[in-house]
């Protein structure tokens, strides 16, 4: 018999539904595991209200539907499922909760959040002719409630759910597990990690062939085109178009002889003018919430890099009453930021020492900062990135440089640097802060950018003859524009809205 787990691991998910559907979600969860080769039978135990779960190597576990202790400290309709792992060994453990994690969402969960993109969940009703139906979608978009609207609504302009894929970032989202669990259990979609992106794309071009189409890619960062230009250049043809969100996505393209048109709501007056107050905003109130104790008020900050995002996270520690700086390798950038008032230096380094930040943002999208510039910052200093994955600070070369690296758990990572240096928090590990274990902007502010992706979706599949191969910042925003998606955001949120879907 195996070691037993001391003490009993518990993994709590609270869900918003009603009785019956809490009760089948808790059903299908176990339906699930007892059909689980590793485990033995799945059991129903009137007396504890629970499912017992025993496992061949004599392990078990428990599955329990309980509801908040202090119902006025949760959303109304909250139920909490409890799985417990009483006895067995790690791997069985982590088995088990890998089970418990991916629950889908709810049809209440699901009407929630399309109440709250109207735009995106009303495109079917722009296109009722499914301009989509003849189209594969390969989409790397963040892993959040608003995605499986947009799901919803690609579905419904005619994707096949045969002929979808989605690459999971692998980013620590608040609900990561579930939406992945929604994409496969609810729609059949298939789901690749990051770490198996080609294999991911590779696959999903020989579905989509298969069944005589080609694809476009909706991409979040720039993963899909790079990977296949370099690796699969003869795949290539396969794809009709790219849209793309970010700027580090579009960074990643930039030199690359791209042979389709490149839809740039990342490059979009749209995007530019309206969500990167949001980002920043979700960007600094998240670094807050992970340090509650901190007193950030009067104190040093640095912001590397002044275009969108930075801009905007640099007014917004401003209103936070933090003293910033502003760094940027683009002297007219520079000028910008030093006309705004923010103080400003020719040299990262000299304005490192000189102006002494505990908060460093990076919003550059490449590498930022290093060891050389870690050094020089004050004791309990903290590195906060907005950029795609974990590439604004150079991470190897702070551990290389340090005499003790500490995993900090939800915080980030903690480095001790060699000599008589700082010990400084890259918080989240480095990833981007706004998404770490968050949902980043509110539905409502995400919605009209999700809706810009569908778009592009939409009008490369269907050959529009404006879009030619390479960028097509102009010509996007002209389509934008003509879609009147921005124009319905005014109606919700004008002065004449009041925020209404």
């Amino acid at each position: 018999m195996p070691a037993p787990v001391k003490p009993p691991l518990v993994h709590a998910v609270d869900v918003i539904a009603t009785p019956d559907e809490a009760r089948h979600l808790a059903g299908e969860l176990a339906a699930r595991l007892s059909v689980n080769p590793d485990v033995q039978s799945m059991d129903w135990d009137e007396a504890t209200a629970s499912w017992r779960c025993a496992l061949v190597d004599g392990g078990r576990g428990r599955l329990t539907l309980a509801a908040p202790a202090d119902p006025a400290a949760a959303a109304v309709n909250t139920h909490r499922l409890v799985a417990t792992f009483e006895q067995g060994s790690p791997d069985a453990a982590e088995a088990f909760f890998a089970a418990a994690r991916h629950l889908p969402f709810t049809d209440t969960e699901v009407a929630a959040a399309v109440s709250e993109l109207p735009l995106t969940s009303r495109l079917a009703d722009r296109w009722p002719d499914k301009p989509l139906a003849g189209t594969g979608v390969l989409l790397t978009i963040h892993h959040m409630r608003d995605f499986l609207v947009l799901v919803d609504s690609l579905l419904a302009l005619g994707v096949d759910p045969a002929h979808m894929t989605v690459i999971d970032k692998e980013y620590p989202y608040a609900h990561t597990h579930r939406v992945d669990a929604h994409l496969v259990q609810r729609h059949g979609i298939a789901v690749w990690r990051y770490r198996d992106l080609r294999e991911g794309i590779e696959d999903h071009i020989g579905r989509v062939a298969a069944a005589g189409k080609r694809s476009v890619v909706m991409d979040d960062g720039g993963y899909v085109m790079p990977t296949v230009l370099r690796e699969l250049p003869e795949h290539a043809g396969h794809f009709t178009g790219l849209v793309e969100q970010t700027t580090s996505g579009i960074r990643k393209v930039e030199g690359l002889d791209l042979p389709l048109p490149l839809f740039s709501v990342a490059e979009s007056d749209m995007k530019g003018m309206i969500e990167s107050y949001g980002i920043a905003d979700a960007a600094v109130r998240n670094t807050l919430r992970l340090l509650p104790d901190e007193k950030l008020e009067g104190q040093a900050a640095l912001v590397l890099g002044f275009g969108r995002i930075g801009h905007e996270v640099a007014r917004v520690l401003e209103t936070r009453r933090m003293r910033v700086a502003v760094f940027d390798s683009d002297i007219t950038r520079l000028v910008a930021a030093h006309e705004e008032g923010f103080l400003t230096g020719r040299s990262l380094e000299q304005l490192v020492r000189t102006h002494r930040p505990r908060l460093v943002f990076g919003c550059v999208g490449s590498r930022s900062f290093g060891a050389r510039e870690a050094r020089l910052l004050p004791d309990r200093s903290f590195l906060v990135s907005t950029t795609s994955r974990n590439f604004e600070f150079d991470l190897a070369e702070l551990r290389a440089g340090s005499t003790q690296v500490t995993d900090r758990g939800v915080l980030g990572t903690g480095y001790q640097l060699a000599g008589d240096s700082p010990e400084l928090v890259v918080l989240g590990h480095g990833m981007p802060i706004n998404f770490h274990y968050a949902e980043s902007l509110s539905n409502r502010y995400v919605d009209l950018v999700l809706a810009g992706l569908a778009v592009g979706a939409v009008t490369l599949a269907g050959g529009d003859e404006r879009l030619r191969p390479g960028h097509n910042v102009a010509t996007t925003n002209l389509i934008l524009a003509e879609a009147g998606i921005v124009d319905d955001y005014y109606r919700l949120y004008g002065p004449a809205g009041g925020g209404r879907g």
